[in-house]
C-alpha cells in the first residue's frame, strides 16, 4: 500500500469511530470554557503595558541553546524567582512541559531503577518513562494501597521513583501527595510531582506540596509549566542545587534545543508577580468552580467539585460528547469534547475549565445551556 493511501485509510478509521480531530481558530465572540488560562493572565493588561515599554531592550529570540550562548540574565532571574516561589535551592527553565517531563525522567531514571506512575498521569510522563529502561509500575489512579503493594513486589534494586500529576488534567482531582511522600520516605524513594495544573492554584499558588503543608527536600522534585495559570509559555524543574547542576549537564531537552526567548521569559516573570500579588484571582476561580458544580448537580448532572478549576462532565460515548460540544457551540460556548486515547474508552467527556476572565453572565449562560442540553446525554 502506498504511504499516502495508508494515511487516508487511518484518517477514515478515526472518522468512523468519532475520534477524528482538526484544528480550528476559535471565533472571538465565543466564550472559551476549555482554556487552561485559569487566572486570566494570558491577556494580562499590566504585563502587556510593561512589555510595550521594555520591548526595545529585549531580544526577540535567544539565538542558541542555554549551554552555548542562549542563556540570558532574564532567564536566570526567572529561574531564581521560581526557585524562591517553590522554596527550593535552584531551578532550570525549558521550552515546554512535555520537554520538562521527558527530559527530566530520561536524565535521572536508570536501567536498574524502578519508576511508579499513576495510571492517569499525563502523556509526557508516560513518554518520559518509555525513554528509560527502568522497571515500570503502573498503579491504579490515586490508589495508595495499590501503589505500596506493587512497590513491595518490585524486582529492581536501584533507586525508587514515584511520579504523579499534582492535579490530574482530565479528572480535576488532586494527587494524594502526602501519602505518596510518606511511602517514598519509607522506601528511600524520590517523588516527582508534575505541578502543571497546580501551580498558581493550589497551596496559595505554590503547588501541590504546599496544599498539603509539606516542605520541599532533596528527595522531592517539582516540575511545572508557565503556560497554564501563569499565562505564558515554558516549563521548569525545581529541586536541590545538585539536581539542577546534574540536569544542566544531562537533560537532553534542555541541552539540545534553543533557549526560550527573553520576551517570553519577561512575560513569565511579570505574570508571576501578578499571580502572587492578586490572590483574589485564584479565590474567584475556585469559588466559581464550586458554584458551577453545585448548580449542575441540582440539574441532575454527575459532577463533583474536586478543589480545582477542572470540572469533567463525563457522558460516556464519543458520539454524545461531540453532540454536546456542537450544541454548546450553537450558543457560542466552546468546550472541547475529550475522547480516547486522551481518556479511557467509555469515558468521553466535556472538560469544563473555569477562568478568572469568566463573568457571572458567562457562568449563568453555561449552566442554563447545559440544562437545555440534558436530553442529548440522558436519552
Amino acid at each position: 500500500m502506498m504511504f499516502v493511501e495508508w494515511l487516508k485509510e487511518e484518517l477514515e478509521h478515526l472518522k468512523n469511530r468519532n475520534l477524528y480531530r482538526k484544528r480550528s481558530v476559535l471565533p472571538e465572540e465565543f466564550i472559551d470554557f476549555s482554556s487552561n488560562d485559569y487566572l486570566g493572565l494570558k491577556d494580562c493588561k499590566k504585563t502587556k503595558e510593561k512589555l510595550c515599554k521594555q520591548i526595545e531592550k529585549l531580544s526577540l529570540g535567544s539565538g542558541a541553546s542555554a549551554l552555548v550562548s542562549g542563556y540570558t540574565e532574564i532567564q536566570r532571574n526567572l529561574e531564581k524567582t521560581l526557585a524562591d516561589f517553590k522554596e527550593t535551592e535552584d531551578c532550570i527553565v525549558v521550552g515546554s512541559g512535555y520537554m520538562a517531563n521527558t527530559g527530566l525522567l530520561q536524565a535521572v531514571i536508570k536501567e536498574n531503577d524502578t519508576v511508579c506512575s499513576d495510571e492517569f498521569n499525563h502523556a509526557s510522563i508516560i513518554d518520559g518513562i518509555r525513554l528509560t529502561k527502568a522497571e515500570k509500575i503502573i498503579y491504579r489512579h490515586n490508589d495508595i494501597e495499590d501503589l505500596e503493594r506493587k512497590i513491595k513486589k518490585r524486582k529492581n534494586k536501584g533507586q525508587l521513583f514515584i511520579v504523579t500529576d499534582g492535579v490530574f488534567s482530565m479528572e480535576g482531582d488532586i494527587a494524594r501527595l502526602k501519602d505518596i511522600v510518606d511511602i517514598a520516605k519509607r522506601h528511600d524513594g524520590v517523588v516527582i510531582v508534575d505541578d502543571a495544573h497546580s501551580t498558581g492554584i493550589l497551596g496559595g499558588g505554590r503547588g501541590t506540596l504546599f496544599h498539603y503543608g509539606l516542605k520541599p527536600d532533596d528527595s522531592i522534585i517539582q516540575m511545572g509549566t508557565l503556560s497554564k495559570a501563569v499565562g505564558s509559555y515554558g516549563a521548569f524543574v525545581c529541586g536541590s542545587k545538585t539536581l539542577i547542576e546534574y540536569l544542566v549537564n544531562k537533560m537532553r531537552t534542555a541541552i539540545f534545543t534553543t533557549a526560550l526567548s527573553p520576551v517570553q521569559n519577561f512575560i513569565s516573570l511579570e505574570n508571576l508577580k501578578v499571580l502572587k500579588e492578586e490572590p483574589e484571582r485564584r479565590e474567584y476561580v475556585l469559588n466559581t468552580s464550586r458554584y458551577i458544580t453545585d448548580r449542575l448537580k441540582e440539574s441532575g448532572y454527575r459532577v463533583e467539585f474536586k478543589g480545582t478549576p477542572i470540572i469533567p462532565l463525563i457522558v460516556g460515548s464519543e458520539e454524545k460528547a461531540l453532540k454536546l460540544r456542537n450544541f454548546l457551540m450553537k450558543r457560542k460556548i466552546f468546550i472541547q469534547a475529550i475522547r480516547p486515547p486522551t481518556v479511557p474508552e467509555g469515558t468521553s467527556r466535556l472538560r469544563i475549565t473555569v477562568s478568572y476572565k469568566h463573568s457571572k453572565e458567562d457562568i449563568d449562560l453555561l449552566i442554563e445551556t447545559l440544562k437545555e442540553a440534558k436530553p442529548l446525554i440522558f436519552d
